[in-house]
Order: structure tokens, then C-alpha cells, then sequence
């Protein structure tokens, strides 16, 4: 898989106000790595970076690694500290570090033989995740078509007494079947009224006329995820979920209008929420637009107008999900979800299944 150029961490480190990063976390190692190891700390330098792992990951990491590969013995990171005096203030992630792994940092860093600081940053390498490559959008989108194959599976199985679980536990052997990593996360299969709850976990409920069916999927290829939402009907539409329906559908229109670059995310927010809440059903959305994607299902930024988020302006590179939904207790619920990259003019959509009603 793609890995960030030099050219790129150069040009992040010129906005942070450290000399080097310590990165801990998974995906993030996954994303500065290529491949994936479950521990393991990366001395993220413009210059000179290291991988410090232990003897589980060292002969994998010794053939893989893009950075020279260190064993993580005790106080070596302290060590290698000492090797590099030109480091001064060592960057770290405030939201992903524990405290116990804190105090652990300041002791590493009272041994070194030069005067360091520690730095919490928030999440430092969000610039760069944001902003996908061309090799990770072209990732994006074979997760989107295998995604968009896994919708048609479900729908082909859609089958009055058929429970959720069963469509849940046949979508992840298909999608592995097509060579996918597996699901992105639990797929979310809602028949009737359990529709009407956003994160409904797929249980014994069985299909009969009359439910609307929500399907809400993703799967992994390749560590990158497809996200898509779709709400259909069995054998009929209750006349009441309609103009639900109609109103979820515009919403989305009305906030798609408005992908491009430069457009603050919080805009998209409101134009999606505001045509919501014309129709009477403001409080019945009861979650953020939609959300960024690539390695993580959900991740920066979140569509939200709210700090920090809605001053925070859309640019080409960004792949986001849009996902308005309404959700009437004891009724039933409707959600439509599209992934979109913001490219240098607009938008291009990922998820390319209709959203006209659909009656099986």
C-alpha cells in the first residue's frame, strides 16, 4: 500500500512546532509503514526516522520498513535520542497516548544527555490522512465497487423470513469470497422498525412485507474501507415513510450541491440539517452528515457544524461520507449514504447504486 513521500512530511513538519514525532498509534504506524504490525513506535523525522520494534515484528520489519529498523529494548528509545542532539522538542499525539504511557515518555526523555521537551500535539498527522493520494483514491474506489457488489448480494437475498444476522454473516463470506480483508465494520441490516435506530445491530428480526430494509455496509480491501447506506422497502412502502424518504434524499442533494473546495464543512452541515428541519423532522436526525474515511471507517473530519469542525474548508483529496438520516421511534427510520472525493472542480461520487425507491 502507498506510503506518505518524503516530500509530503517535510511539508508537515514545517507546521509543527517540534523537531521530531513520536507515533504509536496502529493506524497510523499502518499508514507511515505500508503494512501492518499491532506495536511499535516510529522516530518521525524530516531527515532520519527509525522503527523501534520488539522481537515479534523485528525480521518482518528488517525486509519491509521504509526506516531503519531498531529492537526495542529498554531505554532505547533514549538512546537513539541521545544519537540525535539536533532534536530538541519531540512531537507526540495528546489523543492517542495514555497517561501511563506518558509518564513513561518523561522518563525517557530525563535520561537523554541534551535538553529535550515533550510536545502533545493533536493528532499530527490529520494533515496528511486528510488529503488522500492518487494511490489511495484509487484504493477507495476498488473498496467502493466490491462495496457496491456486496449491496447487490444483499438485495439478492432479501427474502420474506430471512432474519438480519443471516444477511450480515452471507455478506461477509461474499465480500471474502472477492477478495476483501473483510467487513469495515458490523453491518448494519435494520428490517422494519429497528430501522428507526441508526446503529441497529443485526439480530434474529426476520423480513416481512411492509419493513423497510436498511442496509448500512462496508468493507476492507486492501486496509482502505467503503462505506454506503441504502434504505429499501419489502413488498410495499407504508405511505408514511415517503416523504421521509423524499426529504432524506434532498437533504443529501442539497449538501452534495455544495462539495468542493473551500466549501467549510459546516455549511454542508446545515444545508443537509436546515431542509431537515423545514420538514418537521429536525430533532429526528439525530447524528453528524457524514465523516472522512480511508485507513479508519470514521475519521477526520467529521461533518459537523460544530467546533472544531465547521470552519474547517473542504479540499481536493478529501474522500467524506454523506449520510442524512430520519428516524421516527416505533416507524421506522430512513439514512442515505454516498463516499465522495472532493476533486479540484467538485465532487466525485464512490457509490454509484441509485437511490431512487426500491421495491423488492
Amino acid at each position: 500500500m502507498p506510503t506518505p513521500s518524503k516530500e509530503r512530511l517535510a511539508a508537515l513538519f514545517s507546521q509543527l512546532p517540534c523537531d521530531a514525532l513520536l507515533i504509536e498509534d496502529e493506524i497510523n504506524l499502518l499508514y507511515l509503514l505500508g503494512f501492518p504490525i499491532s506495536s511499535g513506535t516510529i522516530l518521525l523525522h524530516p531527515h532520519h526516522s527509525y522503527l523501534l520494534v520488539d522481537g515479534r515484528y523485528y525480521e518482518q520489519c528488517l525486509k519491509r520498513s521504509p526506516f531503519p529498523v531498531l529492537l526495542a529494548q529498554e531505554h532505547a528509545l533514549s538512546s537513539l535520542l541521545n544519537e540525535l542532539p539536533s532534536i530538541t522538542t519531540l512531537g507526540f499525539s495528546s489523543s492517542e497516548t495514555s497517561y501511563l504511557r506518558f509518564l513513561g515518555l518523561q522518563e525517557e526523555i530525563r535520561k537523554a544527555s541534551h535538553p529535550l521537551s515533550l510536545a502533545p500535539l493533536d493528532s499530527p498527522l490529520r494533515p496528511l490522512r486528510a488529503i488522500k493520494t492518487v494511490e489511495e483514491m484509487g484504493l477507495l474506489r476498488q473498496a467502493a465497487i466490491l462495496g457496491s457488489q456486496g449491496f447487490d448480494y444483499v438485495c439478492r437475498l432479501l427474502k420474506e423470513g430471512i432474519a438480519e444476522a443471516q444477511i450480515a454473516l452471507e455478506l461477509e463470506l461474499f465480500w471474502k469470497r472477492h477478495g476483501a480483508k473483510g467487513v469495515a465494520f458490523e453491518p448494519i441490516i435494520a428490517f422494519g422498525t429497528n430501522s428507526s435506530m441508526p446503529h441497529h445491530r443485526a439480530g434474529s428480526t426476520q423480513l416481512k412485507k411492509g419493513h423497510p430494509v436498511l442496509i448500512d455496509i462496508g468493507v476492507t480491501y486492501a486496509h482502505y474501507h467503503s462505506d454506503m447506506t441504502r434504505t429499501l422497502f419489502f413488498g410495499h412502502v407504508e405511505p408514511q415513510l415517503l416523504p421521509l424518504y423524499d426529504c432524506v434524499f434532498q437533504a443529501q442533494q442539497a449538501a452534495l450541491h455544495l462539495c468542493r473546495p473551500g466549501t467549510p464543512i459546516g455549511a454542508l452541515d446545515l444545508a443537509a440539517r436546515n431542509l431537515i428541519a423545514e420538514a418537521g423532522y429536525g430533532e429526528n436526525f439525530t447524528h453528524s452528515l457524514g465523516h472522512g474515511i480511508g485507513l479508519a471507517v470514521h475519521e477526520f473530519p467529521i461533518l459537523r457544524n460544530k467546533p472544531p469542525y465547521a470552519d474547517v474548508l473542504l479540499e481536493a483529496g478529501m474522500v467524506i461520507t454523506l449520510e442524512p438520516g430520519i428516524y421516527l421511534p416505533k416507524v421506522g427510520g430512513i439514512r442515505i449514504e454516498d463516499t465522495i472525493i472532493i476533486t479540484e472542480k467538485g465532487y466525485e461520487n464512490l457509490t454509484n447504486r441509485s437511490k431512487e425507491i426500491l421495491i423488492l
